[in-house]
């Protein structure tokens, strides 16, 4: 600002803030700011006025730090002044911002904002415009109300806008993959499966290889390879051989699927069942139903378990209960 205008401006000030009328203060001000306004060339939307912002100068001993907010059309503003332990809180103010013109959009062109802080011993009014890249300087002019016959004076000072740093959104633990289960299983093709009669006992073979015995049972040996080729099931998986806890049967990999007339099947929802110790005895439950049964075998209850909600099982079936001769899962 040229020395002669800046010292017409402070007179002006000094002559009005030795009124004790707010109204006489408030004009004289609007207009001293009006000068200033004539002085800068600089135009600036009001959002480069809103934020926070921090006195450059670490060792000031009056503003330290300004937040400019806007609420529709409303501005307002709060400072905070030089005080020990910490700072001085003068409170948040409504605020006014002035245009170039008359015509002009009062949100986008916005040249400079005012307001006034009231004390029950001063009254401060806090010009702000920009100056330059990220930084504003504020004029601030203080005038004593309580009679201590303290000269009124003025200050500037400059200030750099502090970004907030959006705190990092907690991250998401990764799901942990689920341990990789060894299964025990015995492959097969059921077009060639059939039942045979071998040393007294009636069994399931594929060319040499023997599958599952039935003893005495024919019918049962009948009905367990009926299923089989219904399902096409090609695969025969244990769980704790020589003395396997748990048997099912895969399709190429996946649990059968469908139904069979004449079925018997126990019915469960995989996704509700839960390995518990009952009565000194591991079992896989769903809700009251004991599903299955494994005895002291902890270790076979839990594999188990995983496979059961790998495959999704939700029938567990029967050939020749209550002591059957075979058994198998499906969906």
């Amino acid at each position: 600002m040229p020395f002669r205008t800046g010292h017409y401006l402070f007179r002006l000030l000094n002559q009005s803030l030795n009124h004790t009328d707010m109204r006489k203060f408030i004009v004289s001000a609007t207009f001293a700011l009006l000068l200033l306004l004539h002085q800068s060339a600089c135009f600036a939307a009001i959002n480069q006025f809103t934020g926070t912002w921090a006195n450059t100068d670490q060792n000031t001993r009056g503003i330290t730090r300004l937040e400019i907010k806007q609420q529709g059309s409303a501005i307002k503003l709060h400072a905070w002044g030089k005080c020990h332990p910490q700072d001085c809180d003068w409170g948040e103010v409504m605020a006014n911002a002035y245009a170039p013109n008359v015509s002009s959009d009062l949100m986008q062109s916005a040249q400079a904002i005012s307001a006034v802080f009231n004390t029950s011993f001063s009254q401060t009014l806090v010009i702000v415009r920009p100056n330059g890249k990220n930084k504003v300087r504020a004029n601030v002019f203080t005038r004593f109300t309580d009679g201590s016959k303290r000269a009124n004076y003025t200050s500037s000072y400059t200030f750099k806008r502090q970004f907030q740093v959006a705190p990092l959104a907690p991250l998401t633990p990764m799901p942990m993959p689920a341990p990789a289960i060894q299964e025990d299983c015995i492959s097969f093709n059921p077009a060639t499966t059939t039942v045979k009669y071998i040393s007294g006992n009636w069994k399931i073979v594929d060319g040499n290889h023997w599958m599952f015995d039935f003893g005495s049972k024919k019918n049962e040996a009948l009905k367990a390879l009926q299923i089989i080729k219904h399902y096409q099931m090609n695969r025969s998986c244990f769980v704790g051989r020589p003395d396997p806890s748990f048997q099912y049967m895969l399709v190429s990999g996946n649990a059968p699927q469908g139904g069979m007339q004449g079925e018997d099947c126990v019915s469960f929802n995989p996704n509700t069942i839960q390995v518990k110790n009952i009565n000194g005895r591991w079992k896989i439950v769903d809700g009251n139903h004991w599903v299955f049964d494994f005895d002291t075998k902890e270790d076979e209850a839990r594999k188990a378990f995983a496979i059961i909600k790998k495959y999704g099982f939700t029938r567990s079936c029967f050939v020749g209960r209550p002591d059957p001769s075979f058994q198998y899962l499906r969906k």
